[in-house]
Parts: C-alpha cells; structure tokens; sequence
C-alpha cells in the first residue's frame, strides 16, 4: 500500500513527507465504545479509528509544520468485498444521521460535533466531514476541528485528515486530495 501514497516528487516545492505510525488501540477503546452508545454515529467513528490489516499512512507538511498545514493520508484494502456498504453507512452518518456524540474520558469526556462538508472530488465516491469539539482550541477558546474525506476505491479506502483551532477553519488541500485519489484510482486500474 505504501507504494500508491504520493512521494515527495509529487508536492508542492518545500513540502515534506513524515512517517505516520499506527498508534497501539488503549483500553478500554472509545472510538468503540462510543459507537456502541451512539450507533447512528457508529461509521463514523469507525472511518476515522479502523485500521485495515493491509494499510499504509503518512503525514504531508505543506508549510511551516504547523496544524493545518498537515494532513494524514491514510489508504487501506478491506478484502471482505464490503466497502460499498462501508461507504454507504458512512455517508447516511456524515449527511445527517450523526449530528453528534460523546467520547467518556478525564474530566467527565467531551460532546463532539458531526458535520458534513463537501467531498470536492467527483473521480470515486467519496464523502467529506469534519468533526468539532468545544474545548481544546491551541490558540482560541472556539474549540477544535477536525476534517476529514473519505474515498472509495473499489475495495480500496483513503482517508484523509487535517484539523487545527475552529476559528482558523481547517480544510483539505484540495491538489493533494486530488492527486492522491488520482494515483490510488491509477494503481487500482493496472493492478
């Protein structure tokens, strides 16, 4: 999977590339276990926490290394011929189903907010979200967002994410969504 990630070659001039290792799952898992007490919002905690066993991630800096200006590509394999019905589900949630949900943790957790923003590609199905929380803004107090798009390619997925303060209106940079879609779509056509 690493080979169809985009390499450094194909960014913008002073970008860079950063290695993105999984993270070990803690315990008890709250992506989990939130699904479990809000199920409309089950896909969506799924597509941002799962991790396919055939998968590669990796950071791109476009900038100054600072939030926004980093986004995680994520690509994955599913082998058990369920990713239209994954994508399905997760679309339904992102447009409406799932307004929101609850993550338990210190302090008593925190209340996240779902929200659906356009996908902006139209080579695969895909489906765009961003996912805010009232608290933990780095340099306001109007809490953090997260943004996220999901494509689907055949049984191929790539996520994509990039988030920073809520008042600073975190986006997907829309030339390394469309060249990174371009290249998986490329890689499934002669593969």
């Amino acid at each position: 999977m690493t080979d169809v990630l985009l390499s450094a070659a194909d960014l913008p001039p002073g970008s860079t590339i950063e290695p993105a290792d999984v993270p070990p799952a803690a315990e008890p898992d709250p992506p989990a276990a939130a699904a479990l007490r809000f199920p409309a919002c089950a896909p969506v905690l799924t597509a941002v926490s799962e991790q396919p066993a055939t998968a590669a991630r990796r950071w791109y800096v476009t900038g100054d290394n600072t939030l926004a200006n980093r986004t995680l590509v994520d690509v994955g394999s599913f082998t058990d011929g369920r990713s239209k019905e994954r994508f399905d589900a997760l679309e339904a949630a992102a447009s409406g189903g799932c307004t929101g949900f609850h993550l338990d943790g210190a302090g008593g957790g925190i209340d996240l907010r779902v929200e659906p923003v356009p996908a902006g590609t139209s080579e695969v199905p895909a489906v765009g979200f961003r996912v805010v929380s009232p608290t933990g803004g780095v340099t306001s107090r109007g809490g953090f967002t997260r943004v996220y798009l999901y494509a689907a390619v055949g049984d191929n997925r790539v996520l994509f994410h990039t988030g920073d303060d809520t008042a600073h209106q975190p986006a997907l940079r829309t030339d390394l969504v469309t060249a990174q879609i371009h290249r998986l779509t490329a890689s499934a056509a002669t593969g």
